[in-house]
């Protein structure tokens, strides 16, 4: 019997084809070589001699491939001959001919991908075979998704022939998701009727690419395009298939057509079907799941998945790529409407519906925007539904922390609402005057315009909410601030240091108790630095109470700790999602990036500096109303309005609103602020004039309540402005006639003081 190695020649030469014979035969007839004689002394060894090649690879060469099919040929045959450095030469000319995106279609046509594919997993064959395949794969991708090619091959699915139809089924399927919707652009002719059942058929092939675009499909206007729907999905058997047809069967809306498609499907997917009742709940169920986060959604990359809606005018299922979050809502929004379609009067899904279709609306029309009746269906759904209805639903998007739903639904009870009805509910405060206090400072707000715009007479329970929010919110800043703490006053300073470098004005605190007093003192802080070695109170009761307060809830804060204390800090934050562990900073590119990781936390729902300053405005704004309205002013005890005004003053933007709240409050303190304002050359002019005609409104309300030494200095400031401009010398004057003559119009050389103007505010 001959040895294996005789055997392997003959057969790797039959790989080569019969026009290599000759040159074997050219091979065996070569000597033998001849023994040398046994007296002879051994020859020296050559100093480098080749070895012959193997018969199989000279047959190969002396071939002279001279195309990118015969270089192809002969890579492939090389490299399982085991000489990858003569493989890798055919390869890399194949790369050098620069092939257009046809020819190297081709190449895969012609071989099979598979080829390409094996010869990529070849590292001897790096990196040649893989950028080959690379490029060869995406051709031949390229080619099949072509519109053309996809039309073609649509067109041969009514072929006569067997062989032409599973081509083509074939082939659409290796177009995945491009084939999708010109297959059901066909269904959605009626001229092509005929072709319907073999397009059905390739859609149920395409499976998954198929699903996301045929659930579209049921949002279609015309029955047909429906019940064809249906089927496929039907013959797909999706995971989510048996959810889709219940809305179609158990809908009072659904055309009798499409009814009878999805019941017949339903029974051969599982075999009965359900009541009108169990429809409703499995939805419902279905959307909570999705609406609460307990159900991930498939990602179309990480972060990002495919939503797909139905384009009525064109007739087409169409792809929107959705960070998660969105999409997850999108599939929560669509599963509670379908429940709501099945059961509108059940009060608990039409909430659920309500909510995250708010929620929704919200999101997408932009979280420091008001949503607006005409250009939101949900709202006007709500609203046309009443209060009670709205109400339910912001009280159930509290429980359940979706603040965007419950901003829309507090705002929406303004519009709609009774005060009575809303703010007087028994002993305890109502949904309404709860949101006033509720974390989200956009809700905060929300709840507060609505219960100002129902202008209530009389008390309620809870109406002290209304100033407490107003007040945090006015009292600002102008600037986004941050919090160091920790035990070591200069660590805190050398952190607060490249806080400062990125914009942020920075306290420190060297005690618990003392990062609390600074955190609800001001609404401008963004962020919290602690170190986990801080005492009085320890870092976990800070964080306690931090959460505790409704002003500071939500403020994302990061515990810091040495190396060696790395697993403290992690303890410390293990329950709290607005809070995370690092280590202690070294760089001003470390804090960056811990502060990015905060924000990060909230995402869209956090409130920016412009956002915030935009609240003050309006919490200004509505300020200055109640402090000029007496019956207003006892209604919601606004004496804490004046620490709010102060600390506004001299805030450029907000000098005029907050000049005239202390106008109306007319306190001694208020007195005191407007005319060291007024008399401040300093100061923009118009900032002073604000002050002058605020002060001179204090003393009409509540006569001077300035001291003898302050009157006094007035005096003086005035017969020391020889030396100011006129203007300037016009205020101090003024301030003068105001305290000597308070009941005198204000009057200026060219008639009355022109009123200083505040920039205007938007509501939320």
């Amino acid at each position: 019997m001959p040895s294996p190695s005789l055997l392997r020649v003959p057969w790797l030469v039959l790989l080569v084809g019969m026009a290599l014979s000759p040159l074997v035969a050219a091979q065996r007839q070569q000597p033998a070589p001849q023994p040398p004689a046994a007296a002879a002394p051994p020859p020296a060894p050559p100093a480098a001699v080749a070895e012959p090649e193997s018969p199989a690879v000279a047959a190969i060469l002396e071939t002279k491939p001279s195309t990118p099919a015969e270089w192809t040929r002969a890579a492939k045959i090389l490299g399982d001959l085991g000489r990858p450095d003569l493989a890798k030469g055919f390869l890399k000319q194949i790369l050098d001919a620069k092939l257009n995106p046809q020819q190297l279609a081709g190449l895969a046509e012609e071989f099979g991908s598979a080829v390409f594919i094996r010869m990529a997993s070849r590292n001897e064959l790096a990196p040649e075979a893989t950028a080959l395949a690379d490029a060869v794969l995406e051709s031949l991708r390229q080619k099949r998704r072509a519109p053309q090619q996809i039309a073609a091959k649509i067109q041969e699915l009514s072929s006569p022939s067997v062989d032409v139809r599973y081509g083509a089924m074939n082939e659409l399927r290796q177009a995945r998701g491009e084939a999708v919707a010109p297959l059901v652009a066909v269904l959605a002719d009626p001229a092509r009727s005929a072709e319907h059942p073999n397009v059905r058929a390739a859609l149920a092939r395409l499976r998954s690419d198929a699903v996301g675009p045929l659930t579209a499909m049921l949002q279609a206007e015309e029955p047909r395009l429906v019940a064809a729907a249906i089927r496929v999905l039907g013959d797909i058997g999706a995971r989510d298939t048996t959810f889709l047809l219940l809305a179609p069967y158990s809908s009072p809306e659904s055309d009798p057509a499409v009814r009878a498609t999805a019941e017949e499907v339903l029974k051969r997917l599982v075999g009965q079907t359900p009541t009108v009742r169990e429809s409703a709940e499995l939805l419902a169920e279905h959307a909570r799941q999705y609406f609460e986060g307990r159900r991930p959604i498939e990602e179309h990359v990480p972060g990002e998945a495919e939503i797909w809606t139905w384009d009525s005018q064109k007739k087409s299922p169409a792809a929107v790529i959705l960070p998660t979050f969105d999409a997850s809502l999108a599939v929560a929004v669509r599963f509670a409407r379908d429940a709501f379609s099945v059961a509108p009067d059940d009060p608990t899904i039409r909430m659920l519906y309500l909510t995250a279709a708010l929620e929704q609306a919200k999101y997408a029309g932009g979280l420091d925007k008001p949503l607006e009746q005409g250009s939101s269906p949900p709202l006007s759904l709500a609203a046309t539904l009443g209060p009670d209805v709205v109400e339910d639903v912001l009280r159930y998007a509290m429980e359940t922390a979706h603040a965007p739903a419950a901003t829309a639904a507090a705002r929406l009870l303004g519009d709609i609402g009774d005060a009575e009805k809303l703010l007087n509910q028994g002993s305890d405060p109502a949904p309404l005057v709860l949101a006033a206090r509720h974390p989200d400072r956009r809700v905060r707000l929300a709840a507060v315009g609505s219960i100002l715009k129902l202008m209530p007479t009389g008390a309620f329970p809870g109406s002290s909410y209304v100033p407490e929010a107003l007040n945090f919110v006015a009292a600002t800043s102008g600037r986004s601030r941050a919090i160091v703490a920790g035990p070591s006053t200069a660590e805190s300073r050398r952190v607060g240091g490249w806080l400062a470098e990125m914009g942020y004005e920075v306290d420190t605190a060297s005690t618990g108790r003392a990062l609390l007093e600074l955190a609800l003192a001001s609404p401008d802080y963004e962020l919290i630095l602690v170190d986990s070695a801080l005492l009085a109170p320890t870092v976990d009761f800070v964080l306690q109470q931090l959460r505790r307060d409704n002003r500071t809830a939500l403020m994302p804060v990061g515990v810091t700790a040495r190396d060696d204390q790395s697993e403290r800090g992690k303890h410390l934050v293990r329950n709290d999602p607005l809070a995370l562990a690092f280590p202690r900073p070294h760089s001003r590119e470390s804090v960056e990036w811990q502060v990015e990781q905060l924000f990060g936390l909230r995402g869209r729902n956090r409130v920016g500096s412009p956002e915030r300053q935009q609240q003050a405005a309006l919490a200004l704004d509505w300020l200055v109303r109640l402090t000029a309205e007496p019956t207003q002013y006892h209604l919601f005890n606004l004496k804490g309005a004046e620490q709010a005004a102060l600390a506004a003053l001299y805030v450029p933007a907000f000098t005029v609103r907050a000049a005239e709240i202390l106008g109306n409050l007319g306190t001694p303190q208020a007195q005191t602020a407007l005319v060291d304002l007024a008399s401040r050359d300093t100061q923009p002019l118009n900032d002073r004039k604000a002050a002058l005609q605020a002060f001179c409104t204090a003393i009409e309300h509540r006569g001077i309540l300035l001291r003898t030494d302050q009157i006094l200095r007035q005096y003086e400031r005035y017969n020391q402005s020889a030396s100011l401009d006129a203007a300037t010398q016009q205020v101090l004057a003024m301030v003068l006639d105001c305290i000597e003559a308070p009941t005198v119009p204000l009057q200026t050389t060219e008639g009355a003081l022109p009123a200083a103007q505040p920039e205007a505010a938007t509501g939320n």
